[in-house]
């Protein structure tokens, strides 16, 4: 009696799944953010709870109230351009 080759009908179905599987990873496409970046800050445990209060009442993200205050705070720098200057150098 022959033996019987199950081997190629199961490889076939095993890389037939892995294709679609692969071709499904490459579809997805991860939005990207190009002006922002994750930082990590430590804060005054109370100016968190400010910051986190503002953000419930005004119904905002805690990022989004953080960004506002140092947008304000940037534009009212009087030495800013110096200071960014100093700083590029630096690196």
């Amino acid at each position: 009696m022959a033996k019987k080759n199950f081997k190629t009908g199961i490889d076939n179905l095993i890389n037939d799944s892995r294709e679609s599987i692969e071709d499904s990873r490459t579809e997805v496409v991860k939005p990207e953010l190009p002006e922002f970046q994750k930082a990590t800050y430590y804060y005054n445990s109370k100016t968190l709870l400010e910051i986190k209060s503002i953000a419930y009442f005004d119904r905002k993200y805690i990022g989004e109230v953080i960004e506002e205050a140092l947008s304000e705070y940037i534009a009212k720098h009087p030495n800013l351009d110096k200071a960014i200057n100093a700083y590029s150098k630096k690196n």
